[in-house]
């Protein structure tokens, strides 16, 4: 990330994590998935950055964009979904060239960047990706945590440097 794009970033980090963690969590009802779901919204916010930097109104896409992570996860969690969550809702596909992966930060371990992807890029919920990576559900959301935790200190290490 270039620094105009670091500084946009922490700019919008430090104005609106907290707002955007309380309207995550009156719609997961769930403090540790509306921190999953934040973390995941500013995840995509980095691979989208240059649209997003260019866009009329960034804070409303970023919140759009919360507002769908927040309600597909509500919808993974609930078994008996009546309203299935219309397509429009969805995130747009990423308009360019460049993988996933190509916005992951230096430092991540494979299995870390396996993770990020599956659940980022590939919109899999942690049921699925639990059996690609062989392992439990719990044991995936953990690693999934970690791995964005891990993430977050990386992108911060380089916006440091």
């Amino acid at each position: 990330m270039t620094g105009n794009q670091i500084e946009f970033f922490d700019d919008i980090y430090r104005k609106y994590y907290k707002m955007m963690y309380d309207v995550a969590l009156r719609i997961v009802k769930n403090p540790e998935i509306a921190e999953d779901v934040v973390a995941d919204t500013f995840l995509v916010l980095i691979t989208k950055i240059n649209a997003v930097i260019e866009h009329e109104q960034p804070v409303k896409w970023l919140f759009r964009v919360l507002k769908n992570n927040a309600l597909n996860e509500r919808r993974a969690q609930s078994a008996h979904s009546a309203v299935p969550l219309d397509e429009h809702l969805a995130v747009a596909a990423a308009d360019n060239l460049t993988p996933f992966s190509g916005y992951l930060p230096n430092g991540l371990s494979e299995i870390e960047q396996k993770i990020l992807t599956l659940r980022l890029s590939e919109d899999l919920e942690y049921v699925e990706i639990a059996k690609i990576m062989n392992m439990t559900e719990n044991a995936c959301r953990m690693q999934y945590s970690r791995a964005r935790r891990r993430c977050a200190e990386l992108l911060e290490r380089q916006k440091n440097t």
